[in-house]
């Protein structure tokens, strides 16, 4: 049967998307419906200076300035007949002084078996109404109308007690203090993503499909669903048991995007290599799972450094080394010339590798001291670190730890090997197929849902904010639309001017 399905859906994607149709469709048209009140959110008088090319002079304009700029960033570079309206509101949140939610944003309605889409296979509204060349949800909702997006931001960042020293950066131009700021652009650029598309309607942490409207035992996969691809079990997520689904979306730097306009663009934007961490000696002979620091000279091609790992230790009561002070002897003399291993904890990682670095170490290996993984990249900034450095999860951790301590005296103890694998792209596989976010333990509502954190340079749809993202969603800095197409939208213009 070709009936036509809809449901009201929204998922909170915290910033912690046919060939007969294409030549008729028209540039789409991104609508801002403002559901705030007066004196708040997109209507806040407080005065502002206009900044980086937004000529706002009020906090609310400047807001609604910034939704704009991105709708009509986004419209430049989709196809629709049909305007794409979003819900939009910038008022309190959760939040307190050191946590919080920025934003969120997502496809309101889902849609299955409408026009020119594939049968049984959830859609998002802005997508499905694309495919057809016509608004799909013709019984608009009490609440929402018609609209095909929801966003929701935090009108209280910036303010005391919520998430102190932060603020969203309200400039076009993408000049945000990394150390005070986050970019409200490029947020809003990613939120817009996953409303029109770039999620999955599965439910990552369990599995389970969307069922149809007709008869709730039978289910249907989200059309994203279809190119997520496990090469483990060498098959995709429309494929799988819900029990599969579960083990795939918890299954490290695994789980790929198998879409063609992805893999084909792909080395048009990723660095070639990938850094990897190779430890041989005693009884490890394996590759670890790493996040490289973003400080300090990337491991690339010119990078191979292959040396004795030895484990600081500076708290002899627990038996760690968190160098956060500079080394004393022993240990200075346990790392000269070698790759040293040090524990999370206790103070920035900037400041744990700088310390080993005074004192000889040719590279640093961090332990995390939480539970998951693929551990994330090493955050910081510090122009004087010159050695590389990366982090691996506490299990790892552990393991190559015990391997050092297991060491008999006078004996060379474990090897780590650290270069770049310049047979793949770096947030790739062997094929160029860039991997997807899948950590363990599952993170609602991020997990699948995104790219991994792996990627360099840092993509868009990754999980994290990232300081001075590019406001982009194509080659070459970026890989958004071409996802985007993949799962549907077609006659675009690549361009990110």
């Amino acid at each position: 049967m070709t009936t036509e399905h809809g449901k009201s859906w929204m998922r909170a994607v915290v910033g912690a998307c046919l060939a007969g149709l294409l030549g008729f469709a028209q540039a789409a048209t991104i609508q801002i419906i403002n559901i705030d009140g007066p004196g708040v959110g997109f209507n806040d008088p407080t005065p502002a200076a206009p900044v980086g090319g937004n000529p706002g002079t009020t906090l609310g304009q400047q807001r609604l300035n910034v939704f704009d700029f991105v709708a009509n960033f986004w419209g430049r570079r989709l196809r629709s007949d049909v305007p794409i309206q979003v819900i939009s509101t910038f008022d309190a949140l959760p939040c307190d002084s050191t946590s919080g939610v920025l934003g969120a944003a997502g496809a309101l309605f889902i849609w299955a078996n409408t026009p020119n889409a594939k049968a049984n296979t959830w859609y998002p509204q802005a997508l499905a109404n694309k495919l057809a060349a016509v608004q799909v949800n013709t019984t608009p909702d009490p609440a929402f109308g018609t609209a095909d997006i929801i966003a929701f931001f935090n009108g209280d960042l910036g303010k005391a007690g919520c998430l102190d020293g932060l603020s969203f950066y309200l400039g076009l131009d993408g000049n945000a203090d990394p150390a005070s700021q986050i970019d409200l652009v490029t947020t809003v650029l990613h939120e817009f993503g996953h409303g029109l598309g770039f999620q999955t309607f599965t439910d990552d942490a369990t599995g389970a499909q969307i069922p149809s409207d007709e008869d709730p035992n039978v289910s249907f996969p989200s059309i994203w669903d279809y190119f997520l691809f496990d090469p483990q079990q060498r098959k995709n997520w429309a494929q799988m048991t819900d029990a599969e689904r579960v083990t795939s979306a918890i299954t490290p730097r695994n789980l790929v995007w198998n879409g063609r306009q992805v893999t084909k663009n792909a080395h048009k934007v990723l660095n070639k290599g990938t850094p990897e961490l190779f430890v041989a000696g005693g009884s490890l002979n394996k590759f670890y799972v790493n996040g490289p620091a973003e400080f300090g000279p990337p491991i690339d091609k010119h990078t191979l450094i292959a040396s004795e790992l030895a484990h600081v230790v500076d708290q002899p009561a627990s038996g760690l080394g968190l160098a956060c002070n500079p080394l004393d002897a022993a240990n200075t003399k346990a790392v000269k010339g070698k790759v040293a291993v040090i524990d999370r904890g206790g103070c920035a990682f900037t400041q744990k590798v700088k310390n080993a670095q005074v004192a000889g170490a040719q590279a640093v290996v961090i332990a995390d001291n939480a539970a998951g993984t693929p551990p994330q990249p090493l955050a910081g900034i510090d122009a004087t670190i010159q050695i590389p450095s990366m982090r691996v999860s506490r299990d790892d951790g552990v393991e190559i730890k015990a391997a050092i301590a297991a060491v008999p005296p006078k004996r060379i103890g474990p090897i780590g090997v650290l270069f770049s694998n310049q047979l793949k792209l770096e947030g790739a596989d062997f094929l160029d197929r860039v991997f997807m976010y899948t950590p363990n333990p599952n993170q609602p509502g991020s997990s699948v849902s995104h790219y991994d954190t792996l990627a360099k340079p840092n993509l868009l749809m990754e999980p994290f904010d990232t300081p001075h993202q590019p406001i982009a969603v194509a080659p070459p800095d970026d890989l958004t639309l071409q996802l985007l197409l993949d799962i549907g939208w077609g006659g675009h213009s690549s361009r990110d001017d």
